[in-house]
């Protein structure tokens, strides 16, 4: 995917659509679309940047998912939308934490020293 699809896909995540359905952009969020979503790519742990929009970015389809969420949330807090930039903080987090995790069990155990 290229950078600019995860902008698309978060805005359209977002509702930010003329009534035609097409990207509508009347705040410039499109200029910080390369340094929100090199801050997510960072956040995730994920070793690359961009410069363009149209660069891109191979990513896991977890990875993939909280970019998209992770970018959608920072857009709209750029773009002060307080409500969705709260609902996309934590669906972002939850993506997150399934990227940054990488536990696919999670096992119950007691700290040594309290055995039974």
């Amino acid at each position: 995917m290229k950078g600019y699809d995860f902008f698309e896909e978060s805005m359209l995540l977002l509702g930010y659509t003329d009534s035609e359905g097409k990207l509508q952009d009347t705040t410039g969020l499109k200029s910080r679309a390369v340094a929100v979503i090199n801050r997510i790519l960072c956040d995730l742990g994920i070793n690359l940047s961009i410069r363009r929009l149209s660069d891109e970015i191979e990513v896991t389809q977890k990875q993939k998912d909280a970019v998209i969420y992770g970018v959608a949330m920072l857009l709209a807090f750029s773009d002060g939308d307080g409500g969705k930039n709260k609902l996309f903080a934590d669906i972002y987090n939850s993506k997150r934490a399934a990227v940054k995790g990488g536990n696919d069990k999670i096992r119950d155990t007691l700290p040594v020293g309290y055995g039974v």
